[in-house]
């Protein structure tokens, strides 16, 4: 049997249901005397302070030790090599933190 939101049962439903609803962000609500519809599950979108809060866990985890690669560079003797291997993990630096903007979009951002 296939199922659906929105789909209703009278008297009781299929356990198989059930297994549906876990696997597809869905539920089964009582909608009345021995009544069920499949709903889907609401996930409410992060606030803008949780994104912030996301923002810097992930600036920190991902952006945080390529500067630390950089800092520590600048403080070796600037070779050619040194210097372009800066100006590389700049470039990697820059593209990650715009990759983070675009994964975690603040809510007026969209």
């Amino acid at each position: 049997m296939d199922f659906y939101i929105g789909q209703i049962f009278e008297g009781s439903y299929p356990p198989a249901a059930a297994v549906w609803c876990n696997a597809n962000n869905a539920f089964i609500d009582v909608i009345g005397e021995k009544r069920y519809e499949i709903k889907a599950v609401v996930i409410p979108e992060p606030t803008h302070e949780e994104i912030r809060e996301m923002r810097a866990q992930a600036y920190q985890q991902e952006v945080d030790p390529i500067t630390a690669h950089i800092s520590r560079l600048r403080d070796e003797e600037q070779t050619e090599k040194i210097v372009a291997e800066i100006a590389e993990l700049i470039t990697e630096r820059d593209a990650k933190v715009e990759e983070i903007k675009e994964r975690l979009p603040y809510p007026d951002e969209k």
